[in-house]
């Protein structure tokens, strides 16, 4: 699994297919932290949702690396289809360290923010961006290893379910008969719904119950994700 973690990212690297991406990601980041003096959570918020969008796309560019001729010698190595799937997101995962470590850390080395980091803060910081980041990976790979990539519009339909999900509080707000349909979008509020406000983060059983929640998520649609990959694969 190792050897092709590697062939992977070293194909990722050659394709430089990683460069509008990542330039964008670093640029919005940048952006962000022009001003000296911003709120912690909510620029950490801005940030997460940033990651969302970019892991979405980078999750996309990885499972389009291989031609399909490529991708059957690479399952053929690797004796199991569910093997490849898997080794892909390990390949997405070790790309996105250095962008979840520049998020966090880059706005501390510039002193950028106008109060101080604690234990708490980091926490929900990196709960916040691991949690979007994987918001991302689910979404890009719904819609490039499932039968849903070759529909004619993945690639709209991927950033349709993004809107959503981050618009999905409004979206409540107009009728809560949304409510029963928008649980199947990545529950984005119950992570920056607390990121509002003060930048204090309060444990509490509502804080519990939603963190809960959202790993369940995250747990369900990878685990549904791999028969779906499966099926399109047979």
């Amino acid at each position: 699994m190792s050897a092709f973690v590697r062939y992977q990212i070293i194909s990722y690297v050659r394709s430089l297919k990683f460069i509008p991406p990542v330039v964008i990601f670093f640029a919005s980041v940048f952006i962000l932290y022009a001003y000296k003096n911003v709120p912690i959570l909510s620029s950490y918020a801005v940030s997460s949702i940033a990651m969302y969008l970019i892991m979405t796309w980078i999750t996309k560019s990885i499972f389009t690396l291989d031609e399909e001729s490529e991708k059957h010698m690479l399952i053929s190595h690797l004796r199991r289809k569910v093997r490849y799937l898997f080794g892909k997101w390990l390949t997405i995962l070790v790309v996105m360290i250095p962008l979840l470590l520049f998020a966090i850390f880059f706005p501390i080395m510039t002193e950028s923010f106008k109060g101080n980091m604690s234990i708490k803060l980091y926490a929900y910081a990196f709960y916040s961006h691991l949690v979007f980041m994987t918001f991302g990976i689910l979404v890009g790979t719904l819609f490039s290893a499932t039968k849903l990539a070759s529909k004619k519009y993945a690639w709209l339909s991927a950033v349709f379910i993004i809107v959503v999900s981050l618009a999905s509080k409004s979206i409540i707000g107009v009728s809560m008969f949304f409510k029963w349909i928008l649980w199947v979008f990545p529950p984005v509020f119950k992570v920056i719904g607390y990121m509002e406000g003060e930048d204090q983060v309060l444990i509490n059983t509502q804080l519990i119950i939603d963190g809960v929640f959202v790993v369940f998520y995250l747990i369900i649609g990878a685990a549904m994700l791999v028969p779906l990959f499966l099926k399109k694969e047979s």
